[in-house]
């Protein structure tokens, strides 16, 4: 017996050395800071149920090298980059994936948050001229397949760079700011600026920061090579009358904060991973602190009540609880701006994130769907009544929904539009865990009954009442529908006529930009505030003639972002605070459009 143990102990250690030759063969394709793709298996491997969501990026800094670099550590921002595998978290693998003519390659990837993950691109990639998608999965164990893919961005290994100004061309309001900066030019730090149209034209600062004159035109910007002369490189700088200005920056940066316009014109700004609160000042332009709220919020819900009062709801509080999350939230509060105080109110049915609150017109608030958990969503709905200051439940969802609009319609009644249902399918002939049908909430019997299909899911996208009555809708379209490709020729922005209780489609409006702010302004334009698109967070502004479909180009930000708030004040311009830089950083900073 004793031979026996031993025979069996040396063949399990041979059958263990054997797999390890095997998986060391699998993964010696490629050297440095670089590996190869995992092998694909013969058969699929039975794993636990992944983490539901997807992972999007939005910017790579930087997405240039020039030829022969040495090893380059670039960052990558965008959105759920920290996602777990549900099943083992502890063994999900985090890959940039490098996509070249003739090579695939995986870099070394360190995840810094769920914003931000950083890979290092080895010098044997940047040894020749080329063009590079990168992308980000996400890895169980060495599974055949990963669970979780972004989009692909492009980086740009070139040859001799060729001078350029960055932004080559931009539109900004009167009075407005913009940092340009010189490449290629040798030696960057020897560039001089000027403004070919002179100080009528703006100025600029030896250090390429450019303030746009008080009176529109079209200007230039010029660098020229100090040691060349005659090197010159020139950016082109639309100003208008509308635009963007900075205004004071808020105590705290903030992103998945509130923003609420209270009757007396000031703005009241409540959590964004931080425990406090303060109160914006249009006639000075100032930040004050106000309260202190009773709890720390992100991605909570403010409604501003009929009497004046603020209703603070759910959301994830500011520590973790011993599964390393956040911890989900019922609790709900009243900011009484007569005091500058929050005061504790009923608690909700059921804790949430990510949900919607809507004024009703018999000043009750509809809080619906959201989160319900680390991963699922829910479909309840609840009633927050202001004079017994408590929650009841109300009608559910038919769908659970979480990314989702809800618009007031001059009837009473609530359109509740897209999102995602995480969890479990919907009805047969619709895909799983995307709902293409649109609900309303009736107020008098508290329920919810299907209100017509839009020509596509949509997820985070944003929807404006119109003064018409219809509701516009943009944007949201995700790529896959998990398992389903997407509709035929689905339409980008869609009219809801609360009558006919139809979606109509608007032929050849579309916007760039994914996760920007749209709102609605007193000329009926609507405002469309950064955001972020194919080349990462963006500046840009447009305003978006819901008539024509027309889009314009008006003053950009000083910063870009996105994930912030834009909020129209009772003198028709707009307040934009915090949310997200280029780089997935917090932002203190906040900007007026006037």
């Amino acid at each position: 017996m004793k031979v026996k143990r031993k025979r069996g102990k040396m063949l399990r250690s041979a059958a263990i050395l054997f797999s390890v030759v095997i998986f060391v063969a699998t993964l010696s394709g490629c050297g440095g800071a670089a590996s190869a793709v995992p092998a694909q298996q013969s058969s699929p491997s039975l794993t636990p149920t992944p983490s539901t969501g997807s992972i999007t990026i939005n910017s790579l800094s930087p997405n240039t090298a020039t030829a022969a670099s040495a090893d380059l550590t670039i960052i990558i921002t965008g959105t759920n980059l920290d996602l777990l595998h549900t099943g083992s978290p502890q063994e999900t693998r985090t890959l940039a994936m490098w996509s070249a003519p003739g090579s695939q390659t995986s870099l070394t990837v360190t995840v810094v948050s769920s914003t931000q993950v950083t890979a290092v691109v080895p010098s044997a990639l940047l040894a020749t001229q080329t063009s590079a998608q990168i992308s980000v999965q996400k890895w169980f164990k060495a599974d055949d397949a990963p669970f979780a893919v972004s989009n692909s961005l492009v980086f740009t290994v070139t040859t001799d760079p060729t001078p350029s100004v960055i932004p080559a061309a931009d539109t900004l309001g009167a009075g407005g700011t913009r940092q340009f900066v010189a490449l290629g030019f040798g030696n960057d730090s020897a560039v001089s600026w000027s403004v070919e149209e002179g100080t009528t034209g703006g100025t600029i600062t030896p250090n390429g920061i450019y303030t746009a004159p008080d009176h529109a035109g079209t200007f230039h910007v010029v660098a020229q090579s100090s040691p060349a002369p005659g090197s010159t490189v020139t950016a082109l700088v639309t100003v208008t009358s509308s635009g963007f200005v900075p205004t004071g920056s808020m105590h705290a940066a903030r992103t998945g904060h509130t923003a609420t316009l209270l009757k007396d014109g000031k703005v009241l700004i409540v959590g964004g991973g931080d425990a406090t609160a303060e109160l914006y000042d249009p006639a000075s332009g100032t930040f004050s602190l106000t309260g202190p709220p009773l709890e720390g919020r992100l991605h909570a819900t403010a409604t501003l009540l009929s009497d004046g009062r603020v209703l603070i709801a759910g959301g994830l509080g500011l520590t973790a609880g011993l599964d390393g999350h956040l911890l989900l939230l019922s609790t709900a509060e009243i900011f009484d701006p007569e005091t500058g105080t929050f005061s504790s109110t009923g608690t909700m049915v059921q804790a949430r994130q990510q949900h919607t609150a809507t004024l009703l017109a018999d000043s009750r608030v509809l809080i619906a769907g959201g989160y319900r958990g680390n991963i699922c969503f829910t479909a309840s709905a609840e009633l927050f009544d202001p004079v017994t200051r408590t929650f009841s439940s109300t009608g559910s969802m038919l769908s659970e929904r979480v990314g989702h609009t809800t618009s007031l319609l001059a009837s009473g009644e609530v359109l509740v539009a897209g999102g995602s249902n995480g969890c479990a399918p919907d009805s047969s002939d619709d895909p799983p865990w995307d709902p293409l049908f649109a609900e309303m909430y009736e107020p008098n019997t508290g329920g919810f009954q299907e209100a017509g299909n839009m020509s596509t899911t949509r997820i985070h996208h944003v929807a404006v009442h119109l003064p018409t009555g219809k509701v516009l809708v943009l944007g949201g379209i995700p790529l896959l529908q998990n398992l389903h490709e997407q509709p035929p020729n689905p339409s980008y922005a869609e009219l809801y006529d609360p009558v006919a209780h139809v979606f109509s489609p608007i032929t050849g409006l579309t916007i760039s930009q994914t996760g920007y702010t749209a709102t609605l302004m007193p000329s009926g334009m609507i405002l469309i505030v950064g955001g972020g698109d194919a080349s990462g967070t963006t500046t840009e502004v447009q305003l978006l003639d819901p008539a024509s479909g027309v889009l314009t180009l008006t003053g950009a930000l000083d910063t870009a972002r996105g994930g912030h708030t834009a909020t129209l004040l009772q003198d028709g311009r707009v307040l934009v605070t915090g949310g997200t830089d280029a780089q997935g950083n917090a932002l203190a900073t906040a900007e007026l459009y006037k």
